[in-house]
């Protein structure tokens, strides 16, 4: 069976642009485990597309290197596939139109569908579905709109960026328009801070049936206002699993068409869990599941879109483990 694996940043998505070290460092983390997981339950004929900038994964992979945009390799790699599997940003509809891509090409395709990402690739739109389903989520406005009230400052990022990227603290409305006048404000969003424990819980979805893979702790640092995700304690949450399981329903039935492994970004506080962030993608957390449940997880993702019944995974042997970036 041959496997096709692409990731934007070490891939090639970024040619002619710069590579930025702290999102090439997650992405190379999230191939090196898959491959490794596939290898380990006997699937070996695996490609993958590489950046010329970026070191080689092993010999035990096909690498075509990109030195030129890579769309127009990408259809004839997909179509040679018998699985294919995507990780990719949601800036710029970069992962809603390879979704589009895979989706057309790919005879079996790893990952949720076009209503899922268009949903949350954009925070507004996740902000409008989310509230309108009675899911606590923080208030979300464009910069240039009328500001949320907060008494503890104010978050703005990108509407369409990827974890921390680009995500800036303000404190006080005096350097809320300070950073009003240079942000390009038809992309920024604004939020209200929240103070409280950063979480993050890890999913697999198929045909709407749901696995809780991970409850993760998010190690977060604020540095000249910059927030930055410096580590993850994946499965340090584990007591918080019941209440996450509830949650991951109520937006799994919010929004259609996720498949395959969900990331979701959490802000505990006051004993409510706000959901911060919905990736219909690989998250850097994957890294660490397979050691903490003790199984292949890869495996199991690839099993269930193989036989088309999700299977049964369980968190009751589950340890935590720690990931640094």
């Amino acid at each position: 069976m041959n496997h096709f694996l692409f990731e934007f940043i070490t891939g090639g998505g970024l040619i002619r642009e710069t590579l930025p070290d702290s999102l090439a460092r997650e992405a190379r983390t999230m191939v090196q485990t898959l491959i490794k997981e596939l290898i380990a339950c006997g699937h070996h004929k695996i490609t993958i597309t590489r950046d010329s900038r970026v070191d080689l994964f092993g010999s035990d992979v096909v690498q075509h290197i990109i030195n030129t945009p890579c769309k127009k390799v990408l259809p004839k790699l997909i179509r040679k596939a018998d699985v294919c599997w995507l990780i990719a940003p949601e800036t710029e509809n970069c992962l809603y139109n390879l979704t589009d891509l895979f989706m057309q090409n790919a005879s079996i395709f790893i990952g949720s569908d076009l209503n899922a990402v268009h949903a949350t690739s954009r925070k507004l739109i996740t902000f409008d579905i989310l509230e309108n389903a009675n899911i606590c989520t923080p208030e979300t406005k464009l910069l240039k709109d009328v500001i949320p009230d907060s008494k503890s400052g104010w978050i703005i990022k990108p509407d369409d960026g990827v974890g921390a990227e680009n995500c800036i603290y303000v404190s006080d409305r005096f350097a809320l328009r300070e950073n009003m006048e240079i942000k390009e404000n038809d992309n920024y969003i604004i939020q209200p801070f929240i103070e409280g424990e950063h979480m993050s819980m890890s999913l697999f979805v198929y045909n709407k049936n749901i696995q809780l893979l991970s409850c993760n702790k998010q190690e977060i640092t604020l540095k000249n206002n910059l927030i930055s995700l410096t580590g993850i304690g994946v499965n340090e949450f584990l007591l918080h699993k019941d209440q996450m399981r509830e949650l991951a329903e109520s937006i799994v039935s919010a929004i259609p068409g996720f498949s395959g492994y969900i990331g979701i970004d959490l802000i505990r506080s006051n004993n409510k869990f706000f959901v911060i962030d919905i990736n219909p993608r690989f998250t850097t957390s994957y890294a660490g599941i397979s050691e903490s449940l003790g199984i292949n997880i890869t495996e199991k993702i690839l099993d269930t879109f193989l036989r088309k019944e999700i299977q049964d995974i369980n968190l009751k042997k589950a340890v935590p483990i720690k990931l640094k970036f």
